[in-house]
Protein backbone atom coordinates (compact mmCIF):
# COMPACT_ATOMS: atom_id res chain seq x y z
CA UNK A 1 0.00 0.00 0.00
CA UNK A 2 1.44 3.61 -0.75
CA UNK A 3 1.20 6.24 0.74
CA UNK A 4 -1.18 7.77 -1.41
CA UNK A 5 -3.87 5.10 -1.39
CA UNK A 6 -3.79 4.81 2.36
CA UNK A 7 -4.82 8.93 2.89
CA UNK A 8 -7.34 9.15 0.27
CA UNK A 9 -8.06 12.53 -1.66
CA UNK A 10 -4.64 14.17 -1.19
CA UNK A 11 -5.21 17.54 -0.61
CA UNK A 12 -3.36 20.50 -2.61
CA UNK A 13 -0.39 21.20 0.38
CA UNK A 14 0.68 17.98 -0.27
CA UNK A 15 2.68 18.05 -3.49
CA UNK A 16 5.29 20.38 -0.74
CA UNK A 17 4.93 17.06 1.27
CA UNK A 18 8.79 15.53 2.10
CA UNK A 19 7.08 11.89 2.15
CA UNK A 20 5.12 12.71 -1.08
CA UNK A 21 7.49 10.44 -3.45
CA UNK A 22 8.53 7.69 -0.76
CA UNK A 23 5.54 5.63 -0.32
CA UNK A 24 7.69 2.53 -0.13
CA UNK A 25 8.82 3.74 2.84
CA UNK A 26 5.79 4.43 4.71
CA UNK A 27 3.87 1.94 3.84
CA UNK A 28 5.85 -0.04 6.26
CA UNK A 29 5.89 -0.55 9.91
CA UNK A 30 9.22 -2.17 11.35
CA UNK A 31 10.49 0.17 14.32
CA UNK A 32 13.36 1.59 11.94
CA UNK A 33 11.31 2.17 9.22
CA UNK A 34 8.94 4.55 11.82
CA UNK A 35 12.22 6.13 12.68
CA UNK A 36 13.05 6.87 9.36
CA UNK A 37 9.54 8.17 8.68
CA UNK A 38 9.93 10.51 11.58
CA UNK A 39 12.61 12.01 10.37
CA UNK A 40 11.37 13.35 7.34
CA UNK A 41 8.20 14.35 8.46
CA UNK A 42 11.05 15.82 11.07
CA UNK A 43 12.49 17.94 7.88
CA UNK A 44 8.90 18.30 5.85
CA UNK A 45 8.20 21.72 4.89
CA UNK A 46 4.15 21.67 5.34
CA UNK A 47 4.58 19.36 8.72
CA UNK A 48 2.13 21.91 10.93
CA UNK A 49 -0.77 21.47 8.00
CA UNK A 50 -0.27 17.95 7.18
CA UNK A 51 -0.48 17.52 11.43
CA UNK A 52 -3.71 20.03 11.63
CA UNK A 53 -5.70 17.66 8.74
CA UNK A 54 -4.70 14.58 10.70
CA UNK A 55 -6.75 16.27 13.64
CA UNK A 56 -9.77 17.02 11.87
CA UNK A 57 -9.97 13.03 10.78
CA UNK A 58 -12.15 10.63 12.72
CA UNK A 59 -9.99 7.96 14.31
CA UNK A 60 -11.52 5.46 11.55
CA UNK A 61 -9.61 8.04 8.42
CA UNK A 62 -6.56 7.69 10.01
CA UNK A 63 -3.88 5.37 8.42
CA UNK A 64 -1.76 3.02 10.56
CA UNK A 65 1.30 4.88 9.37
CA UNK A 66 3.45 8.12 10.69
CA UNK A 67 1.60 11.06 9.61
CA UNK A 68 2.99 14.56 10.76
CA UNK A 69 5.53 12.79 12.82
CA UNK A 70 3.31 10.59 14.74
CA UNK A 71 1.96 7.33 14.61
CA UNK A 72 -1.94 6.04 14.58
CA UNK A 73 -1.57 5.45 18.31
CA UNK A 74 -0.12 8.48 19.10
CA UNK A 75 -2.64 10.71 17.14
CA UNK A 76 -4.94 9.06 18.71
CA UNK A 77 -3.66 9.06 22.50
CA UNK A 78 -3.31 12.98 21.97
CA UNK A 79 0.53 13.09 22.17
CA UNK A 80 2.95 10.34 23.00
CA UNK A 81 1.53 7.08 24.30
CA UNK A 82 4.21 6.77 26.49
CA UNK A 83 3.89 10.31 27.97
CA UNK A 84 2.69 10.79 31.44
CA UNK A 85 -0.38 13.19 31.74
CA UNK A 86 -1.87 14.73 34.63
CA UNK A 87 -4.94 13.71 35.95
CA UNK A 88 -7.16 16.97 36.87
CA UNK A 89 -8.72 15.92 40.05
CA UNK A 90 -5.55 14.21 42.29
CA UNK A 91 -2.83 16.39 40.21
CA UNK A 92 -0.52 12.97 40.14
CA UNK A 93 1.12 12.62 36.46
CA UNK A 94 0.62 8.63 35.62
CA UNK A 95 0.57 6.65 32.18
CA UNK A 96 -2.13 7.30 29.43
CA UNK A 97 -3.24 3.75 30.47
CA UNK A 98 -4.34 4.95 33.75
CA UNK A 99 -6.87 7.41 31.97
CA UNK A 100 -10.38 5.92 30.53
CA UNK A 101 -11.00 5.66 26.91
CA UNK A 102 -13.81 8.25 25.71
CA UNK A 103 -15.03 8.20 22.23
CA UNK A 104 -15.42 11.93 22.49
CA UNK A 105 -12.60 14.64 23.08
CA UNK A 106 -9.51 15.95 21.75
CA UNK A 107 -7.38 13.46 23.09
CA UNK A 108 -9.23 10.20 23.73
CA UNK A 109 -9.10 10.04 27.02
CA UNK A 110 -10.70 11.03 30.32
CA UNK A 111 -8.94 14.39 31.96
CA UNK A 112 -9.38 12.38 34.93
CA UNK A 113 -7.53 9.05 36.14
CA UNK A 114 -9.52 5.64 36.28
CA UNK A 115 -8.95 6.20 40.05
CA UNK A 116 -10.81 9.24 40.89
CA UNK A 117 -13.08 8.48 38.61
CA UNK A 118 -14.00 5.12 39.64
CA UNK A 119 -13.66 7.31 43.57
CA UNK A 120 -16.29 9.94 42.09
CA UNK A 121 -18.65 7.00 40.71
CA UNK A 122 -18.72 5.44 44.22
CA UNK A 123 -19.40 8.46 45.63
CA UNK A 124 -22.78 9.17 43.36
CA UNK A 125 -23.85 6.18 43.83
CA UNK A 126 -23.54 6.06 47.63
CA UNK A 127 -25.12 9.69 47.73
CA UNK A 128 -28.08 8.04 45.73
CA UNK A 129 -28.14 5.11 47.64
CA UNK A 130 -28.75 7.28 50.81
CA UNK A 131 -31.14 9.58 49.12
CA UNK A 132 -33.49 6.55 48.60
CA UNK A 133 -33.38 5.17 51.83
CA UNK A 134 -33.95 8.27 53.45
CA UNK A 135 -37.15 9.61 50.94
CA UNK A 136 -38.53 5.44 52.14
CA UNK A 137 -37.99 6.62 55.69
CA UNK A 138 -40.05 10.23 55.79
CA UNK A 139 -42.75 8.86 53.42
Amino acid sequence: MTLLVAIGTVPAWHRDAACGDLGKLFARKAPNDVEAQRKVCAACPVRGRCRADAATKRKDQLPDLVVAGLTRAEHLGGGLVDAPRECTKCGKKKPLTEFVSKKRGKTGRSSMCKTCTNARQRAAYQARKTKSTTKGTTA
